[in-house]
């Protein structure tokens, strides 16, 4: 009994020393963290000019995914337009990732604490008065200190050159994958200039579609199949491709025949190799309210890494819920990455018990801690405060247990945030005629 009662008295005494010291290490790392730049693996940002020409308030904010957390609280439609809509799902769903997000965009952007009945007509004051040129300098540049991000613009049917000074391209060749009936080859014939009477002019149809893409810039593919099928690409002859083909033009098929899908992406994955360009994959939760989970589990794509061993396959969202296989395959496989984007405003906590794990398991140069993932200026930069807090916080548990100095969580966070990304998904060169 004396010996607890002397080490419950010696902890005791000991724990003011040990908080201290970790909230030093914290202190000291995030003020470093926050002032580094930033290379964002993952952006839907419209244009400046496009968000100019919206009307913005809080609900045009919170309509990207938090709405979806208000919809699985059981609120009954999708866009509310006023607060009695909104507020009581607002109530249940601020604590989650996305309503953190959204609370530190108000607070931080346009000064104001709290989201509220009284507060509501002073925000959408504020937002429509930010609402002019020069708004995406301020947040990505001065506030979020943007180096660049990856945009995904998948609003835009064709490929088009982003603005050079925040982003560089991405773009999708998934449509080629889902082609179910006539009228789609018809189209794909339409926008590629190109003649498709069988599989063979389907790939031609890829091609162009990709050289059209590398004008605008394109510096990785980019494939979010997991929201429509199972991600095993099984190896697929052209014949039996071919049949699908025949099968689809002849009547509609409910969706894309998968024999000719399989085959068509894995042609999109040999022009990858061959353009070495990297590849980026959709893995675990869909966004939006329902889908089929287990279709987008990361070790399905086991099978694409070894036929590729070239082809870096950067796996997006750490695969959540699935974390672990991510770290897992990036852990095997020399060609496979771990990529935080949407994972911090997911789940902080567990971006957090991932990053720790993810450092423990897979050399610092696999690891992509940043993606925005969002359609709104304001919420990207939202989310990378809180990505920085989870690295700084995780970095300084790792320097207080020993496994690090403070100059080498300070490198592993400059690779972490910067450099990883910078070197996956470099600025394009101009091509050669």
């Amino acid at each position: 009994m004396q010996r607890r009662t002397f080490f419950t008295a010696g902890l005791a005494a000991a724990c003011p020393a040990i908080l201290t010291a970790q909230a030093g290490s914290f202190k000291e790392l995030s003020r470093a963290i926050d002032a580094m730049p930033l290379v964002d693996s993952h952006e839907h940002l419209l244009p400046e000019s496009e968000r100019l020409e919206l009307k913005p308030d809080l609900f045009l904010l919170a309509s990207h995914y938090l709405n979806s957390d208000m919809v699985s609280a059981g609120m009954p439609t999708p866009t509310p337009k006023t607060w009695a809509e909104f507020e009581p799902w607002w109530q249940v769903s601020r604590f989650t990732g996305y309503g953190q997000a959204l609370s530190i965009a108000i607070r931080d952007i346009y000064g104001i604490g709290e989201i509220k009945a009284a507060t509501l007509p002073r925000i959408n004051s504020a937002i429509a008065e930010a609402n002019k040129p020069g708004l995406y300098k301020r947040i990505l540049k001065d506030r979020m200190k943007l180096d660049y991000a990856v945009l995904d613009d998948y609003w835009h049917g064709d490929p088009v050159r982003p603005d050079g000074e925040y982003f560089v391209l991405a773009r999708k060749m998934d449509w080629f994958c889902s082609a179910a009936k006539a009228a789609d080859i018809r189209r794909m014939e339409e926008v590629t200039g190109t003649s498709i009477p069988d599989v063979k002019g389907l790939k031609r149809a890829v091609e162009k579609r990709l050289d059209q893409s590398l004008d605008a810039g394109l510096v990785t593919i980019k494939s979010t199949l997991a929201y429509n099928r199972p991600l095993r690409f099984e190896v697929v002859p052209e014949a039996d491709a071919q049949r699908d083909f025949d099968l689809l033009m002849k009547e509609p098929q409910k969706q894309a025949p998968r024999r000719l899908s399989d085959h068509i992406f894995h042609h999109v994955l040999q022009l990858a190799d061959a353009h070495k360009l990297p590849v980026q994959m959709h893995t675990g939760l869909q966004a939006g309210n329902g889908n089929t989970l287990e279709n987008s589990r990361p070790t399905l794509l086991n099978n694409l890494f070894g036929l590729y061993p070239k082809v870096v396959f950067d796996l997006f969202h750490l695969g959540w819920p699935w974390m672990e296989e991510v770290a897992a395959l990036a852990k095997m496989y020399a060609n496979v990455t771990a990529d935080l984007c949407w994972v911090h405003i997911i789940t902080p906590t567990g971006a957090r018990r991932a990053l720790h794990e993810l450092i423990d398991t897979v050399p610092l140069n696999k690891i992509l801690g940043f993606g925005g993932d969002y359609r709104y200026v304001e919420l990207s930069y939202a989310h990378a405060v809180m990505a920085r807090r989870n690295v700084a916080q995780v970095l300084a548990e790792k320097v207080q247990s020993r496994e690090m100095t403070e100059a080498e969580a300070l490198n592993a966070a400059r690779l972490i945030l910067h450099d990883n990304a910078a070197r996956l998904f470099p600025r394009p060169k101009p091509r050669q005629a």
